[in-house]
């Protein structure tokens, strides 16, 4: 009887080694052999911009970018339209009209007895909400376009619990834009938009910067270079953003699991000259000291792609400059430290008793009022916050009530539409 037991034991660990031995010939060990091949490709221009923008995965798919009622839009609330680069490049935009004034347009078409539904949004009508209501522009993330279903629910919820007008463009290269994208290149289309946008009539000071991962470092950029032609916007808000893409690069997470250069984290020199390769750098933390408008930070405690110690650190930076220009150097390193260097460093600048604190935890600095700030000068935004999601994801960071809730409550947006259905009517008959 032992004898029998001993042969199936030893049967079984003879399988075993065979399966494994299988394993590894034909998975592990090609990946272990290309591996060195695939990071030598990242250290050349092309691949390693097609890994950082994946503009050809133009999710979704063959997009009719000319009805956005097919993804959900009502008739006449979203319209498509593209806009000429300086350097002549073709982007494609959305513009979403506040809820509120939507519905008192259709309100009002439906007391006239006018036919199609929301045949009477001209351009007029457009223009006139781009004036009255605040207006979001809108840069997503590196995959995709601007279609994606987690940027019309973004859309959604910025035209809907915050009645404000929302600019979608899509980079050169994504959706059905132009060109090829670099950093220098998306710093241009960002800045394009903009001026798009001034050039209805609206005021700087009615206009926010919002990004996403990837987007992040776009607004970012915006809002430094726009500040240094004293340009300031009414503030940037930075969803689940990142240091700079060196930095990020090397702990992001595919599809949430897979890091890519872990195995080079324990060759530092080999990670360090990687680093140095990466072309697009997208600098927010370099950024973040020098801007002179409110700075909004919001991230998912659960975010494995983009780690929420980014935000950590980027908080800590903007509130280190307001201690004082000599300070800046005081904030840890979070990625040394650890999260309870940050918790006792911005301790006293907690919000506490909102009846938040389930959804998750908010931290606000404040510039001292006496500092007049001359341009360049290392001061910090004049108002920071930083809101940590407890239950948020990399994408779900969007769809948060505490999201746009802090949003509206930071920036001070105005709860209503000043002006009716009829009065709209009225403009939109003078002006189209």
């Amino acid at each position: 009887m032992l004898g029998v037991l001993m042969f199936l034991v030893g049967a079984i660990l003879n399988w075993a080694y065979n399966v494994i031995h299988l394993v590894f010939l034909v998975g592990v060990w090609p990946l272990i052999l290309l591996y060195p091949i695939i990071i030598f490709l990242l250290t050349l221009e092309y691949p390693q911009r097609l890994f950082l923008f994946i503009h050809k995965f133009n999710f979704p798919f063959f997009a009719d970018f000319d009805q956005p009622e097919v993804f959900g839009f009502s008739p006449g609330r979203c319209r498509n339209f593209k806009i000429k680069t300086p350097d002549n490049v073709s982007l494609g935009m959305w513009h979403i009209l506040p809820s509120v004034l939507y519905r008192q347009i259709t309100d009002a078409q439906e007391r006239h007895r006018k036919v199609p539904h929301g045949s009477l949004v001209t351009k007029g009508i457009q223009r006139r909400a781009l004036i009255e209501r605040p207006v979001f522009l809108y840069f997503h993330g590196n995959a995709g376009n601007r279609a994606a279903p987690t940027r019309i629910a973004t859309y959604r919820n910025v035209s809907e619990r915050l009645n404000c007008n929302v600019v979608a463009v899509d980079y050169r290269g994504f959706g059905d834009s132009e060109g090829s994208p670099t950093e220098a290149d998306l710093a241009i289309d960002a800045r394009a938009a903009y001026n798009w946008i001034v050039d209805q009539g609206v005021p700087h000071t009615n206009i926010v910067l919002l990004g996403h991962s990837l987007g992040t470092g776009v607004a970012a950029r915006l809002a430094r270079d726009l500040g240094k032609d004293g340009i300031f916007p009414r503030g940037l808000v930075l969803q689940a953003p990142y240091m700079s893409i060196p930095e990020a690069a090397f702990e992001y997470r595919a599809f949430q699991v897979v890091n890519l250069f872990y195995p080079l984290s324990f060759f530092p020199k080999i990670e360090e000259y990687l680093k140095n390769c990466i072309l697009d750098r997208f600098n927010t933390r370099s950024h973040i000291p020098h801007l002179n408008i409110p700075v909004l930070m919001i991230h998912g405690a659960k975010d494995r792609e983009i780690p929420v110690k980014n935000s950590q650190q980027l908080y800590a930076t903007a509130f280190a400059a307001h201690l004082g220009p000599t300070k800046l150097s005081s904030a840890p390193e979070i990625s040394l430290t650890g999260e309870e260097a940050f918790r006792d460093f911005v301790d006293k600048t907690e919000e506490v008793g909102g009846g938040f604190e389930l959804e998750g935890r908010r931290y606000v600095s404040e510039r001292n009022k006496s500092v007049r700030v001359a341009d360049g000068e290392v001061v910090g935004p004049p108002k920071a916050m930083f809101v940590e999601l407890t239950h948020a994801h990399h994408n779900s960071v969007q769809a948060h009530d505490l999201t746009y809730d802090s949003i509206e409550d930071f920036l001070e947006i105005p709860d209503q539409a000043s002006v009716t259905g009829t009065g709209m009517l009225q403009f939109a008959n003078r002006v189209s």
